[in-house]
């Protein structure tokens, strides 16, 4: 048996019974030539009954070495597509019948069946592993925004296709999210998402607008004539919390909004990418208020045979009301309602954020990073106004919060990556924010320093610190909504 290798051009021997030299001296020849070639070539049952007196050229010396004297060779054919030969040769003389040749081709049908299964099976598991690898392991950790990612690939290796999610940070007040679809399955599909993962990034940081992003990544796909592609690019101001996204074909994104209702989002749209249409791509903007989520998915959530799109739209609708508020929580409990009692025939990504509540008490993590001070600063005049506070409230909070996040970062962590922890909390007209690091306290680091708690004192009613052995904690208090009376 020999097998057309990557090039389309050339045939290698890969198992033999008889003539197993043939298999470890490497064998090789090129399609069209010689006996294999030929089988190869004209995709039709070759015999040669007598090597001795035969029009066809043998080039393999084996058979020479071996006496063969009669050949029969048929092709290895998949969906019309020739995969290799499959000979039999006597070391007597044989005239070959119809039934011998019918035999051999049910036998070499078989054969190819088995190894394109085969091959199918190792391409989709180098897909999943791929695809997998251009996933991101983890997704940034930002103060007042909780997000989460799932990844599901389809029931069958072969199906896995070109799914895919990111989360793309653009300083500290930006966020890129892009989530993507490549048509079909398999290897190629997975290769193409890797592409287009990577132009994405690329545009990310030089493009602001997500229209303008979407309309450069189609014309890159127009170029690499690969394969059709949908995808949603959108940025998140952590400041204003403002999402601006385009879409290229892909499924809506869904708005949770706090009150429990679901809107998808559908003035944004344009052609699928790889479709080779030209125009513009609209450009969709949205604020995401307090306790409100909103999910991104590729089409495998939604479709169903025998089963229309709204019908499945509304199926989702359902099951993000119905799902807890936490996106971690949410992704699962989706993914579970909407597959279960099936076999997933294609695989899903999906992509939830969702800004903080801003009730009476507030509960954050914070990197302990100086980059995110900013948005901590936001997150707690969102907070403070909320509440009812005055805009010297806020500013207020913000100043003093900045501090106290401050000097934790400084003073009770070395690089790596830890956390502070936020609370605020709001008592009859009293707010109380507390700052708690789990580090140990470290002298300031150079000159004119020291200057953190002197400032906070003098925006807040009561600062208490609290160090030990667990960590720092400072408690700000503060009379808001007009309350003050500093």
């Amino acid at each position: 048996m020999l097998l057309v290798e990557d090039d389309g051009r050339t045939l290698a021997a890969r198992a033999a019974k008889g003539l197993e030299e043939e298999v470890e001296r490497g064998f090789r020849l090129p399609v069209g030539r010689g006996f294999a070639g030929r089988v190869a070539a004209t995709r039709q049952p070759v015999l040669i009954p007598d090597l001795d007196n035969s029009p066809v050229t043998v080039v393999n010396p084996l058979m020479r070495e071996k006496s063969v004297r009669s050949l029969l060779g048929v092709p290895l054919i998949v969906e019309w597509t020739v995969i290799g030969v499959l000979h039999v040769g006597m070391l007597t003389q044989r005239d070959f019948t119809e039934s011998d040749v019918q035999l051999l081709q049910l036998v070499a049908d078989r054969v190819a069946l088995s190894i394109e299964r085969s091959r199918l099976a190792i391409q989709g598991k180098i897909a999943q592993t791929l695809q997998r690898s251009l996933l991101p392991h983890s997704l940034p950790r930002l103060p007042g925004l909780s997000m989460a990612a799932w990844y599901l690939p389809a029931a069958q290796e072969s199906a896995v296709g070109g799914d895919w999610y990111d989360v793309i940070q653009l300083g500290h007040r930006r966020l890129g999210l892009t989530i993507g679809d490549v048509a079909g399955h398999g290897l190629a599909a997975a290769t193409y998402m890797g592409q287009l993962r990577s132009a994405v990034r690329a545009y990310a940081l030089l493009i602001e607008r997500p229209a303008d992003l979407i309309e450069k990544v189609s014309r890159f796909a127009d170029e690499e004539k690969s394969r059709m592609a949908t995808v949603i690019y959108a940025t998140l101001n952590l400041d204003t919390w403002v999402v601006d996204f385009a879409r290229a074909g892909h499924p809506y994104p869904l708005l949770l909004r706090a009150d429990g209702s679901t809107t998808f989002l559908t003035d944004a749209g344009g052609p699928p990418l790889g479709t080779g249409a030209v125009g513009d791509y609209d450009q969709q903007r949205v604020t995401l208020g307090p306790a409100e989520s909103l999910l991104f998915y590729t089409d495998g959530l939604i479709e169903r045979r025998g089963r229309t799109l709204s019908e499945g739209e509304a199926a989702l609708a359902s099951a993000v009301t119905e799902a807890p508020d936490e996106p971690e929580m949410m992704c699962r409990a989706v993914l579970e309602r909407l597959t279960e009692g099936i076999e997933v025939p294609d695989d899903i990504a999906v992509l939830a954020i969702r800004a903080v509540g801003l009730h009476d008490r507030l509960a954050v993590d914070v990197p302990a990073d100086a980059g995110q001070l900013a948005t901590v600063r936001h997150l707690i005049r969102r907070w403070v106004t909320a509440q009812g506070g005055t805009d010297d409230d806020c500013a207020a909070f913000a100043i003093a919060v900045t501090e106290a996040c401050a000097n934790a970062v400084e003073h009770a962590y070395g690089p790596g990556d830890e956390t502070i922890d936020l609370r605020a909390e709001l008592t009859a007209d009293e707010a109380v924010v507390t700052v708690r690091d789990q580090g140990g306290w470290r002298e300031p680091r150079g000159g004119n320093r020291g200057r953190g708690i002197p400032v906070m004192k003098e925006f807040m009613d009561d600062v208490v610190i609290d160090t030990g052995e667990r960590g720092t904690t400072v408690e700000l208090r503060r009379r808001i909504g007009g309350g003050n009376g500093a």
